[in-house]
C-alpha cells in the first residue's frame, strides 16, 4: 500500500510540476514573430478564415501566392 501511494504522490508531483508556467499571451506570441499585437490578431484571423493554425500561417510562403484580387 506504501509503494502505491508513492507512486501516485510522485505522479501527482510531476503532473503539477508542469502546471507552474504562465501560458503566452496573444502580445508575448506577436512579439515573437517580430509582429505588432494588430498584425498578429490579423494574422491570426486570415489564418482561422483559411482553417489554419496561426503557426502555419506565419510560416506559410507568401511568395508564391497572386495578390492581385482583380481577376
Amino acid at each position: 500500500m506504501k509503494k502505491f501511494t508513492f507512486v501516485f504522490v510522485f505522479a501527482a508531483s510531476l503532473l503539477l510540476l508542469g502546471c507552474g508556467e504562465q501560458p503566452m499571451t496573444e502580445a508575448d506570441m506577436a512579439e515573437g514573430h517580430g509582429l505588432s499585437l494588430e498584425e498578429y490578431q490579423e494574422q491570426k484571423e486570415a489564418a482561422a478564415r483559411m482553417n489554419m493554425d496561426v503557426e502555419d500561417h506565419l510560416n506559410m510562403d507568401h511568395g508564391d501566392m497572386d495578390m492581385d484580387m482583380d481577376h
